[in-house]
């Protein structure tokens, strides 16, 4: 079986348990079942939210703003350091804006290294900061939100009737108990993170499905809207947004047929469709590009190599001939 082949059972297996609406895991030895949750479920652990707030307000504890205003009255944080972690932000976001309109390999590698550098250099801010400001109101919500999320995911049957623990055994459940549970989440979202669905949604076998849908969520799944979990709107969604890519490209723009048996393959196809600025001027140049890279940014096959100009000049170009390849 090859690779691709892999991957594509693998993602059908994803595929399933999105559609049912449930994962299936082990735990002490025994299946459990994950319920995926819709936005009814979101909305419930909202309400969850705002009691949780009110909890530890009257367990005292301090908002960030407040502890904010304290630890810089007292010296302990400034406006500067804060300054400095926007200003990152800002750059981290232009960089990925930037990224959207470049092409040439060489230039997206260059982009990708200077985001590596100022998410590592935020990072290490966010952790100073975090050390300093200690355990806030918002750390205990997030915290029971989490207790919240892990208590309502698991159950002991595919109906998703019956809790794994009731809420007493929950309470009651050891930091080893605990950490298992979460790390079963965590591989949850791992394998179901939005470039895993759009992994699915480039498999071979989902246009097939989604084209008998028409477009309509309830003839793909048979639920209505407001019954659908997240991960199905989510691939539903993926779904619309790769058949519309494929369709503005019409026949000649259909991937090779080895690209579209690789899922991953497709994924880099799509990308590419969507990020590539598109040009209607003829003779355009652009140093460091590839013939591939030029074609893609000319939107035809008549882009024009500087390399291969000017061997036909004899290696030898003369400010009139830039001016002629660019047909001024």
């Amino acid at each position: 079986m090859s690779d691709a082949d892999n991957k594509v059972n693998y993602l059908k297996k994803l595929y399933k348990e999105i559609v049912l609406g449930f994962s299936v895991s082990e735990y002490s030895g025994k299946p459990i079942f994950i319920k995926h949750f819709s936005e009814l479920d979101n909305g419930e652990q909202e309400a969850c939210r705002i009691k949780y707030e009110e909890v530890a307000a009257n367990k005292g504890l301090q908002t960030r703003e407040d502890k904010m205003n304290l630890l810089l009255k007292e010296g302990y944080w400034s406006m500067e350091k804060e300054t400095e972690i926007e200003k990152i932000k800002k750059e981290i976001s232009d960089l990925e804006l930037i990224r959207r309109n470049l092409v040439i390999k060489r230039q997206i590698l260059q982009n990708k290294q200077k985001v590596s550098e100022a998410t590592s250099k935020l990072n290490a801010i966010l952790k100073e900061k975090e050390e300093i400001f200690g355990f806030c109101l918002e750390d205990f919500v997030g915290k029971k939100i989490n207790e919240y999320t892990i208590f309502n995911s698991f159950f002991k049957d595919k109906s998703l009737q019956n809790k794994l623990f009731s809420e007493e055994e929950f309470d009651v459940l050891s930091e080893l108990e605990l950490g298992q549970l979460v790390n079963c989440l965590n591989n949850f979202y791992v394998n179901f993170s939005h470039s895993q669905i759009k992994r699915i949604c480039a498999c071979p076998f989902f246009p097939s499905l989604y084209n008998l849908s028409g477009d309509n969520a309830y003839y793909f799944y048979g639920k209505h809207v407001v019954d659908l979990t997240i991960l199905q709107v989510n691939m539903f969604s993926q779904g619309k947004y790769f058949k519309a890519l494929v369709e503005s490209r019409g026949q000649q723009g259909l991937p090779p047929n080895d690209v579209m048996e690789d899922p991953d393959k497709m994924i880099e196809w799509f990308e590419a469709e969507s990020e590539t600025p598109k040009f209607t001027a003829d003779g355009v140049s652009y140093v460091g590009a590839t013939k591939e890279e030029l074609r893609k940014m000319a939107g035809n096959n008549n882009a024009i190599s500087v390399l291969d100009y000017a061997a036909k000049k004899g290696n030898s170009m003369t400010t009139k001939d830039f001016i002629e390849m660019h047909g001024i």
